[in-house]
């Protein structure tokens, strides 16, 4: 059997049953978390981009620095913990020392942006360039917002709009003019820890968008044994008239942040910028999306390696 047969998150599943230790929360989770002392907990994450997946070869290596440490920010923002220490593997063609230095000095201003220290790494040759960022945050006991803490009833949030970085990489592909926000956002994200921290004490459970709004819920689904409605209508979509909605739901890469809290706490979430509401969590598996009180059918919920 292959991996395109079992698919990328089927492999995800045939790795976690395999580990034979347990932590706070493993694998599955945007984070893993370790429990190190009385009244902390490190939360790690990996994330690899690699030239013709993930960025293009022409991409410009001060944003692609940014953006390599940015989606591991993401991961921690998305489970309301502050990043600290980041470890960077690059594996290199034999390309301009230039490049490389523009992509270190990208890296480096969002670090220091969010006050992450760099604290070692490795590098390596190879036919193509990848990045490797390891991440740690760190939080209170118990504290961190996991993706198994839905609950029926609960409303479902997000943040910032919904298809900018898809947009972004068809108009580069495509070479359309214009666009040059959702091209920003595409080749420059940025991680929405301070609505993430905002947000911490209402949430249940979160996680950020990086492999498409409906995959990622689907995420929360399964790991807090709910369903999630999302009204189609509701949805903060990116001004993007040459790609539709559909694509823009599954385009991913858009580091924005999904949570579920209680109808208690409306109020106080209507309160703080850059929040929708855009459904609800059910009872049942999986997620649907309506229009007019009617279920669509949508095909393709996200990204997938496989």
């Amino acid at each position: 059997m292959k991996i395109s047969e079992v698919g990328e998150f089927g492999l995800i599943e045939i790795i976690k049953n395999m580990a034979n230790r347990k932590l706070v929360g493993g694998i599955g989770d945007d984070c893993a978390v370790i429990d190190i002392a009385k009244e902390k907990e490190l939360l790690v994450t990996t994330d690899t981009l690699v030239e013709g997946v993930h960025f293009l070869k022409d991409t410009d290596a001060y944003k692609l620095g940014r953006k390599s440490l940015a989606v591991s920010v993401s991961d921690v923002a998305a489970m309301a913990a502050l990043p600290r220490w980041a470890f960077l593997s690059i594996s290199l063609r034999d390309m301009e020392l230039g490049y490389v230095k523009a992509f270190m000095e990208g890296f480096y201003s969002l670090a220091d942006e969010f006050g992450i220290d760099l604290l070692g790494g490795d590098t390596t040759k190879s036919s193509v360039f990848s990045v490797t960022v390891t991440l740690i945050g760190v939080d209170d006991k118990g504290k961190s917002v996991k993706r198994g803490g839905a609950k029926v009833k609960d409303n479902v949030y997000v943040t910032g709009k919904i298809g900018c970085s898809y947009a972004g990489f068809e108009a580069v592909i495509k070479k359309i003019d214009g666009y040059e926000e959702c091209k920003e956002r595409h080749n420059n994200p940025y991680p929405r820890l301070k609505e993430a921290l905002s947000v911490k004490n209402y949430a249940n459970a979160m996680i950020d968008v990086s492999d498409g709004l409906l995959q990622d819920c689907l995420h929360i689904c399964e790991l807090s044994g709910v369903a999630i409605e999302i009204d189609l209508d509701k949805i903060p979509f990116c001004d993007a008239d040459f790609v539709d909605k559909e694509e823009m739901l599954s385009g991913g890469e858009d580091y924005e942040l999904v949570f579920c809290a209680p109808k208690e706490y409306e109020n106080a979430l209507n309160d703080i910028d850059n929040i929708t509401k855009i459904g609800e969590v059910k009872e049942g598996f999986g997620v649907s999306v309506i229009k007019n009180s009617k279920q669509l059918n949508i095909k393709r919920l996200g990204f997938k390696h496989f």
